[in-house]
């Protein structure tokens, strides 16, 4: 098989993720660099389009290089949530790629995905968001809701197909706390020359985009399903990444350990009665699917064969 032959002219880098971390303010920042050339977000090839277009159609993203750009690529948080066989395919076509994660608390992050589904969803009763917590829980189980947060089987499935060197894992608290030094090092990562005056000028001159318009407090016993359902999960990938989340899992065990003995009850009657039969349909069910959906994007792309 040949891999990567094309590579000069398509993406250099990825965004990957997670979703409701700060990729669409590091988009527009990328946008808007003379030396980076980025695709519109979320085109979503390589999970989506790969299926139906053909490499071309890609490429075409990234028409019009110009002389000084030295970084070329696309951000698309979807893809965090790929299975191992469709990142393989990622590494056929591009292997030389520099992939850009960032990580949040699974807590806040699935709080943030909540307000931005209320937003879109509930425009003519805002008023009454978040206080249905049956309907929070319904949408924190779906599969990949969940997923989305679940960074110790996202981490896993990248590093195993790209060498841990080649990701650049950020925490979305830098991406708020230090804007500008967190940009830089994603420009430094990607092979952009990093100017923080022109990281710190573009920041105080523009208008950072929020898709949510919802304000709600998180009612405590979501927290505690969540903290609960993330817990052994976020202790993994803790441990794969040198403690770099440490603080999340005291806040979690902190959040667990203090709840009532009741709660607890609760959070096992509807984990055994929903949301682990329907994570195990998908465990069932995925391989078949996601051998299908890479065997036919194989089948559209002559330039590596089935």
């Amino acid at each position: 098989m040949t891999t990567g032959s094309w590579t000069h002219d398509g993406p250099t880098f990825l965004g990957i993720g997670s979703q409701r971390c700060a990729t669409s303010y590091l988009n527009q920042v990328l946008e808007a660099h003379p030396r980076a050339q980025v695709a519109p977000k979320e085109r979503n090839f390589f999970n989506h389009h790969v299926r139906e277009e053909g490499l071309d159609w890609y490429i075409q993203h990234f028409e019009g290089d110009r002389e000084d750009t030295q970084a070329r690529g696309e951000i698309s948080p979807n893809y965090a949530v790929m299975r191992r066989r469709e990142i393989e395919l990622v590494r056929d076509l591009f292997p030389h790629l520099s992939l850009v994660l960032i990580v949040r608390h699974p807590v806040d992050r699935m709080w943030s995905a909540l307000r931005r589904h209320w937003t879109y969803s509930y425009l003519d009763d805002v008023a009454d968001v978040g206080k249905d917590v049956s309907s929070m829980l319904d949408y924190a189980d779906q599969r990949l809701v969940d997923a989305f947060g679940d960074y110790r089987a996202i981490y896993r499935n990248w590093s195993s197909v790209f060498d841990e060197d080649r990701i650049l894992l950020l925490r979305f608290d830098s991406m708020k706390d230090e804007p500008d030094h967190t940009v830089a090092r994603v420009l430094d990562f990607v092979g952009v020359e990093p100017d923080i005056d022109w990281i710190r000028s573009y920041r105080e001159n523009t208008d950072i985009r929020n898709q949510s318009r919802v304000d709600v407090d998180m009612p405590a016993y979501v927290r505690y399903y969540l903290c609960r359902r993330y817990l052994d999960r976020t202790k993994v990938f803790n441990e794969m990444t040198g403690g770099l989340v440490q603080d999340w899992v005291d806040d979690m065990e902190a959040t667990v350990s203090e709840a009532p003995s009741l709660w607890e009850a609760r959070y096992q009657f509807r984990s055994t009665a929903w949301y682990r039969p329907v994570q195990w349909v998908h465990r069932l069910t995925d391989p078949v699917r996601t051998w299908w959906k890479v065997r036919r994007a194989r089948q559209n792309l002559p330039e590596i064969g089935a």
